[in-house]
């Protein structure tokens, strides 16, 4: 029903980071679950040497030991039998008796089996052990390398944020101080271009503004100490309002703006603000990154107890790799040079939706538009 969906990158990767606590849960139940299965493994292989030692082994032994009643173990047809016999040797052995070690030394051959029965008896524990400490090793490799991984791709995610938010800052503050320094230099006499240059500068001071808030935003709600204020929201009010508030701008840039938000009962919990702001975000994203002519539009449909939000549009589809929109100064090459954004405005909602638990992706196509942001928010009742 919602078309083809693209999935979007676990940015925490709760499967597997143990600094989480599913990612710990995940590393215990693979541990247990192993070390079950190879202590079953391990129980089945006893009880069959043990059966073919009693069944086939234990009355070789037997004919070995005929005629030394006094030496042999009474009964061979038990390891713990066995053990004692050997127990015995070796304490006849400690105790210089000479006559009775020459005497079970001559059944040595029966010695020599009879430690090969024991020792076939060790044989599927030090297996076990060995399987199961491959496993161990094996899955701690994997995390590890996992973990480093992720460790350089975080560093590069690190240093192209700084490199993308060096960018973006610079170039209105070098704007705004090159007009500055040609009025106050006097290079600029004519009144209609001093009031261009001054409308220029508090454009370019404005969007400075907005990137440093983005930023801030950005870094608040990744740092821990951003909360949200979660209550019982009507969701289709909450659409309804955001619609009005954007339909002038969706009028503006030429789009035609539809919404369908059927007015039936549907209440999440969430922060009010931070949703509507979520849901503000997508609509100026498909304004921003569309041109003249596409149908923006804004949806609510329930299924199953979920909500689904989604802002579709018709406009062009997403050439690059839907997976990296929600990072940090995604936009594309082409997008870039539009006014007023900073790349960061889906990796706040990304984010904003992750501490709510609810999930934000994209599907492209959706229905007869070509993409759709899809918000899916579990429904109260």
């Amino acid at each position: 029903m919602f078309g083809k969906r693209t999935k979007t990158p676990d940015r925490s990767a709760a499967d597997t980071e143990l600094s989480t606590a599913k990612g710990r849960n995940n590393l215990v139940f693979y541990l247990v679950s192993r070390f079950i299965v190879v202590l079953l493994c391990v129980v089945a292989a006893e009880s069959f040497v043990a059966w073919a030692e009693n069944a086939v082994l234990a009355p070789v032994l037997t004919g070995l030991l005929e005629g030394s009643a006094d030496t042999a173990p009474q009964d061979t047809t038990s390891a713990i039998a066995l053990l004692g016999w050997l127990f015995n040797l070796f304490s006849s052995i400690a105790q210089a008796r000479y006559a009775q070690v020459a005497s079970m030394a001559s059944q040595s051959l029966a010695v020599v089996f009879a430690i090969l029965l024991l020792a076939l008896l060790a044989v599927p524990l030090f297996a076990g052990a060995l399987v199961f400490s491959r496993l161990v090793v094996r899955k701690v490799g994997e995390l590890q390398a996992r973990r480093e991984e992720e460790l350089a791709l975080l560093e590069q995610r690190r240093s192209r944020f700084m490199t993308d938010v060096a960018h973006d800052l610079r170039t209105p503050v070098m704007a705004i101080s090159g007009m500055a320094h040609a009025m106050r230099d006097g290079l600029v006499r004519d009144a209609a271009m001093q009031d261009e240059y001054l409308q220029a500068i508090c454009d370019k001071s404005d969007k400075l503004g907005n990137l440093v808030s983005s930023v801030f935003d950005y870094a608040k709600l990744g740092g821990g100490t951003f909360e949200l204020h979660q209550e019982p929201v009507d969701l289709p009010q909450l659409l309804l309002n955001e619609a009005a508030a954007a339909y002038t701008d969706v009028e503006e840039a030429g789009m035609e703006f539809s919404i369908h938000v059927p007015e039936d009962r549907c209440v999440v919990q969430a922060d009010p603000v931070q949703l509507a702001r979520v849901v503000a975000n997508l609509i100026t994203n498909a304004v921003r990154h569309n041109g003249p002519g596409t149908e923006v539009s804004l949806i609510l449909v329930q299924q199953g107890g979920i909500a689904f939000i989604m802002v579709a549009d018709t406009g062009e589809p997403i050439m690059e790799d839907p997976e990296t929109l929600f990072e940090p100064f995604t936009q594309g090459d082409t997008s870039r040079s539009k006014p007023g954004g900073s790349g960061l405005g889906l990796s706040i909602c990304k984010r904003i939706m992750d501490m709510h638990g609810f999930d934000l992706g994209v599907s492209q196509p959706y229905g007869r538009f070509t993409k759709a942001f899809v918000l899916q928010c579990p429904v109260e009742g």
